[in-house]
Protein backbone atom coordinates (compact mmCIF):
# COMPACT_ATOMS: atom_id res chain seq x y z
CA UNK A 1 0.00 0.00 0.00
CA UNK A 2 1.21 3.54 -0.80
CA UNK A 3 -0.05 6.76 -0.31
CA UNK A 4 -1.03 8.78 -3.18
CA UNK A 5 -1.13 13.23 -2.33
CA UNK A 6 -3.01 15.52 -4.32
CA UNK A 7 -4.44 18.96 -3.75
CA UNK A 8 -2.88 18.76 0.10
CA UNK A 9 -5.13 15.36 0.53
CA UNK A 10 -3.96 12.06 0.86
CA UNK A 11 -5.27 8.48 0.37
CA UNK A 12 -4.00 5.16 0.83
CA UNK A 13 -3.98 3.00 -2.47
CA UNK A 14 -3.13 -0.30 -3.52
CA UNK A 15 -3.53 0.21 -7.03
CA UNK A 16 -4.00 3.16 -10.06
CA UNK A 17 -6.11 2.01 -13.39
CA UNK A 18 -5.91 4.45 -16.29
CA UNK A 19 -7.53 4.79 -19.02
CA UNK A 20 -5.01 4.74 -22.31
CA UNK A 21 -5.79 7.61 -25.38
CA UNK A 22 -5.97 11.17 -23.81
CA UNK A 23 -4.40 9.72 -20.10
CA UNK A 24 -1.51 7.87 -21.24
CA UNK A 25 -1.06 8.62 -25.11
CA UNK A 26 -1.36 12.23 -25.82
CA UNK A 27 -5.19 12.15 -28.14
CA UNK A 28 -3.84 14.18 -31.03
CA UNK A 29 -2.73 10.83 -32.24
CA UNK A 30 -6.41 9.95 -32.75
CA UNK A 31 -6.66 12.65 -34.78
CA UNK A 32 -4.05 12.15 -37.07
CA UNK A 33 -5.81 8.57 -37.22
CA UNK A 34 -9.49 9.63 -38.14
CA UNK A 35 -8.05 12.48 -40.79
CA UNK A 36 -6.16 9.24 -42.59
CA UNK A 37 -9.16 7.19 -42.07
CA UNK A 38 -11.12 9.59 -43.76
CA UNK A 39 -8.76 10.45 -46.52
CA UNK A 40 -8.69 7.21 -47.44
CA UNK A 41 -12.94 6.58 -47.42
CA UNK A 42 -13.00 9.66 -49.67
CA UNK A 43 -10.49 7.95 -51.86
CA UNK A 44 -12.97 5.38 -52.26
CA UNK A 45 -16.18 7.50 -52.65
CA UNK A 46 -16.46 11.16 -52.80
CA UNK A 47 -17.90 12.41 -49.63
CA UNK A 48 -18.27 15.42 -47.28
CA UNK A 49 -14.98 14.81 -44.89
CA UNK A 50 -16.14 17.64 -42.81
CA UNK A 51 -18.82 15.99 -42.31
CA UNK A 52 -17.82 12.81 -41.90
CA UNK A 53 -15.25 14.42 -39.32
CA UNK A 54 -18.24 15.95 -37.23
CA UNK A 55 -20.22 13.27 -36.83
CA UNK A 56 -17.21 11.66 -34.82
CA UNK A 57 -16.20 14.57 -32.88
CA UNK A 58 -13.48 16.65 -34.05
CA UNK A 59 -12.36 18.99 -36.37
CA UNK A 60 -10.26 19.05 -39.71
CA UNK A 61 -9.69 22.82 -39.60
CA UNK A 62 -8.04 22.94 -36.24
CA UNK A 63 -6.96 19.48 -35.07
CA UNK A 64 -9.41 20.28 -31.98
CA UNK A 65 -11.76 17.52 -30.69
CA UNK A 66 -15.08 16.96 -28.73
CA UNK A 67 -14.01 14.87 -25.26
CA UNK A 68 -17.88 13.81 -25.25
CA UNK A 69 -17.68 12.42 -28.41
CA UNK A 70 -17.32 9.53 -29.96
CA UNK A 71 -13.66 9.48 -31.46
CA UNK A 72 -13.02 10.06 -27.48
CA UNK A 73 -14.31 7.95 -25.87
CA UNK A 74 -16.38 5.42 -28.49
CA UNK A 75 -15.02 1.69 -29.83
CA UNK A 76 -13.62 0.83 -32.95
CA UNK A 77 -17.04 -0.82 -33.58
CA UNK A 78 -18.71 2.27 -32.68
CA UNK A 79 -16.52 4.71 -35.01
CA UNK A 80 -16.83 2.00 -37.84
CA UNK A 81 -20.91 2.37 -37.49
CA UNK A 82 -20.51 5.91 -37.27
CA UNK A 83 -18.95 6.35 -40.44
CA UNK A 84 -20.82 3.62 -42.38
CA UNK A 85 -23.87 5.85 -41.29
CA UNK A 86 -22.64 9.30 -42.16
CA UNK A 87 -21.78 7.89 -45.96
CA UNK A 88 -25.37 6.42 -45.74
CA UNK A 89 -27.02 9.89 -44.68
CA UNK A 90 -24.54 11.40 -47.58
CA UNK A 91 -26.53 9.25 -50.29
CA UNK A 92 -24.25 6.17 -50.57
CA UNK A 93 -26.12 2.85 -50.30
CA UNK A 94 -25.72 1.17 -47.00
CA UNK A 95 -23.76 -1.97 -48.06
CA UNK A 96 -21.47 -0.09 -49.90
CA UNK A 97 -21.14 2.34 -47.17
CA UNK A 98 -20.60 -0.45 -44.93
CA UNK A 99 -17.82 -2.00 -47.36
CA UNK A 100 -16.30 1.18 -47.99
CA UNK A 101 -15.66 1.60 -44.30
CA UNK A 102 -14.56 -1.48 -43.69
CA UNK A 103 -11.97 -1.11 -46.41
CA UNK A 104 -10.64 1.72 -45.58
CA UNK A 105 -9.98 0.70 -42.17
CA UNK A 106 -8.08 -2.21 -43.29
CA UNK A 107 -6.07 0.14 -45.53
CA UNK A 108 -5.27 2.09 -42.47
CA UNK A 109 -4.46 -0.64 -40.44
CA UNK A 110 -1.42 -1.39 -42.72
CA UNK A 111 -0.31 2.39 -43.95
CA UNK A 112 -1.15 4.52 -40.64
CA UNK A 113 2.74 4.66 -39.13
CA UNK A 114 1.49 4.88 -35.21
CA UNK A 115 4.91 5.22 -34.04
CA UNK A 116 5.43 8.84 -35.83
CA UNK A 117 2.02 9.85 -33.29
CA UNK A 118 2.10 7.54 -30.59
CA UNK A 119 3.79 10.07 -27.73
CA UNK A 120 2.90 9.95 -23.81
CA UNK A 121 1.26 12.88 -21.33
CA UNK A 122 3.59 14.90 -20.01
CA UNK A 123 5.24 13.77 -16.76
CA UNK A 124 3.94 10.39 -17.33
CA UNK A 125 7.04 8.78 -17.40
CA UNK A 126 8.43 9.93 -14.42
CA UNK A 127 5.21 9.20 -12.31
CA UNK A 128 5.03 5.58 -13.76
CA UNK A 129 8.56 5.04 -12.27
CA UNK A 130 7.87 6.50 -9.15
CA UNK A 131 5.02 4.12 -8.85
CA UNK A 132 6.96 1.40 -9.49
CA UNK A 133 9.28 2.39 -6.75
CA UNK A 134 6.75 2.18 -4.50
CA UNK A 135 5.10 -1.10 -5.33
CA UNK A 136 2.20 -0.02 -6.99
CA UNK A 137 0.09 -1.98 -8.85
CA UNK A 138 -1.20 -0.84 -12.34
CA UNK A 139 -3.41 -1.45 -15.30
CA UNK A 140 -4.86 -0.26 -17.92
CA UNK A 141 -8.70 -0.37 -19.13
CA UNK A 142 -9.29 1.01 -22.55
CA UNK A 143 -12.19 1.21 -24.76
CA UNK A 144 -9.67 0.49 -27.31
CA UNK A 145 -8.69 -3.48 -28.13
CA UNK A 146 -6.36 -5.38 -26.34
CA UNK A 147 -4.36 -5.85 -29.18
CA UNK A 148 -3.80 -2.18 -29.76
CA UNK A 149 -3.28 -1.07 -26.77
CA UNK A 150 0.23 -3.32 -26.64
CA UNK A 151 0.83 -2.32 -29.57
CA UNK A 152 0.67 1.61 -28.17
CA UNK A 153 2.26 0.80 -24.60
CA UNK A 154 4.76 -1.06 -26.84
CA UNK A 155 5.66 1.96 -28.80
CA UNK A 156 6.11 3.93 -25.97
CA UNK A 157 8.55 1.10 -24.35
CA UNK A 158 6.31 1.22 -21.54
CA UNK A 159 4.41 -1.97 -21.31
CA UNK A 160 5.88 -3.59 -18.53
CA UNK A 161 4.86 -0.95 -16.33
CA UNK A 162 1.19 -3.17 -16.27
CA UNK A 163 0.03 -5.71 -15.22
CA UNK A 164 -2.82 -5.94 -16.69
CA UNK A 165 -4.37 -4.29 -19.74
CA UNK A 166 -7.88 -4.54 -20.17
CA UNK A 167 -9.42 -3.76 -23.88
CA UNK A 168 -12.81 -3.56 -24.80
CA UNK A 169 -12.49 -6.34 -26.08
CA UNK A 170 -12.20 -8.57 -23.24
CA UNK A 171 -15.48 -7.59 -21.13
CA UNK A 172 -19.11 -7.91 -22.68
CA UNK A 173 -20.09 -4.40 -21.75
CA UNK A 174 -17.39 -1.28 -21.56
CA UNK A 175 -17.60 1.83 -20.26
CA UNK A 176 -19.17 3.32 -18.05
CA UNK A 177 -20.31 -0.28 -17.00
CA UNK A 178 -17.79 -1.52 -14.13
CA UNK A 179 -17.07 -4.93 -15.68
CA UNK A 180 -13.16 -3.14 -16.81
CA UNK A 181 -12.25 -2.15 -13.35
CA UNK A 182 -13.89 -5.31 -12.49
CA UNK A 183 -11.73 -7.68 -13.96
CA UNK A 184 -8.83 -5.21 -13.62
CA UNK A 185 -9.20 -5.52 -10.15
CA UNK A 186 -9.64 -9.60 -10.04
CA UNK A 187 -6.46 -10.36 -11.78
CA UNK A 188 -4.72 -7.76 -9.54
CA UNK A 189 -5.70 -9.07 -6.50
CA UNK A 190 -6.68 -5.71 -5.35
CA UNK A 191 -9.81 -4.05 -4.22
CA UNK A 192 -11.76 -1.39 -6.50
CA UNK A 193 -12.41 0.43 -3.00
CA UNK A 194 -8.74 0.79 -2.81
CA UNK A 195 -8.00 1.79 -5.82
CA UNK A 196 -6.99 4.92 -7.88
CA UNK A 197 -8.84 5.69 -11.85
CA UNK A 198 -7.06 8.37 -14.06
CA UNK A 199 -8.93 9.12 -17.14
CA UNK A 200 -9.75 11.74 -19.64
CA UNK A 201 -13.49 11.11 -19.62
CA UNK A 202 -16.66 11.14 -17.70
CA UNK A 203 -16.49 7.69 -19.19
CA UNK A 204 -13.50 6.71 -16.91
CA UNK A 205 -15.16 9.14 -14.01
CA UNK A 206 -18.47 6.79 -14.61
CA UNK A 207 -16.40 3.79 -14.47
CA UNK A 208 -14.62 4.67 -11.53
CA UNK A 209 -18.26 5.68 -9.96
CA UNK A 210 -19.47 2.36 -10.92
CA UNK A 211 -17.39 0.37 -9.69
CA UNK A 212 -17.00 1.90 -5.88
CA UNK A 213 -13.08 2.89 -6.78
CA UNK A 214 -11.57 5.69 -3.84
CA UNK A 215 -10.52 8.27 -6.19
CA UNK A 216 -11.50 9.34 -9.33
CA UNK A 217 -9.12 11.57 -11.04
CA UNK A 218 -9.61 13.70 -14.62
CA UNK A 219 -7.09 15.02 -16.72
CA UNK A 220 -6.81 17.39 -19.58
CA UNK A 221 -3.50 17.85 -21.08
CA UNK A 222 -4.47 20.51 -23.17
CA UNK A 223 -4.66 24.02 -21.10
CA UNK A 224 -6.82 25.79 -23.30
CA UNK A 225 -9.60 22.73 -23.05
CA UNK A 226 -11.91 23.07 -20.80
CA UNK A 227 -13.00 20.91 -17.69
CA UNK A 228 -16.40 20.71 -17.55
CA UNK A 229 -17.15 17.37 -19.36
CA UNK A 230 -15.07 15.83 -15.77
CA UNK A 231 -18.03 16.60 -13.51
CA UNK A 232 -17.97 13.49 -12.14
CA UNK A 233 -13.96 13.77 -11.29
CA UNK A 234 -12.90 14.08 -7.36
CA UNK A 235 -9.80 15.91 -8.96
CA UNK A 236 -8.97 17.62 -12.40
CA UNK A 237 -5.30 17.88 -13.26
CA UNK A 238 -3.28 18.68 -16.17
CA UNK A 239 -0.50 16.45 -15.92
CA UNK A 240 1.16 13.80 -13.85
CA UNK A 241 3.37 16.56 -11.99
CA UNK A 242 0.11 17.67 -9.58
CA UNK A 243 -0.18 13.84 -8.16
CA UNK A 244 3.01 12.56 -5.66
CA UNK A 245 3.09 9.03 -4.29
CA UNK A 246 4.89 8.70 -0.68
CA UNK A 247 5.11 5.33 1.56
CA UNK A 248 2.23 4.63 3.70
Amino acid sequence: MSVVAINGNTYEIDCILFDKDGTIIDFTLWVHWAEAFIDLIDDQVSCNKGLLARSLGFSYENRSWDPKGPLAIGSLQDLLSILSLGLYQQGVPWNQAYQVVNDAHQALEESFPIHNHVKPIKGLIHFLEQAKKHGMKMGIVTSDNYEKAVQHLNALGITDYFLTIVGHDLVQRGKPYPEMVDYACEQLHVDPRKTLIIGDSNGDMMLGKNSGVKIRIGIVSVPAMQTGHLQDADYIINDYQAITLQEA
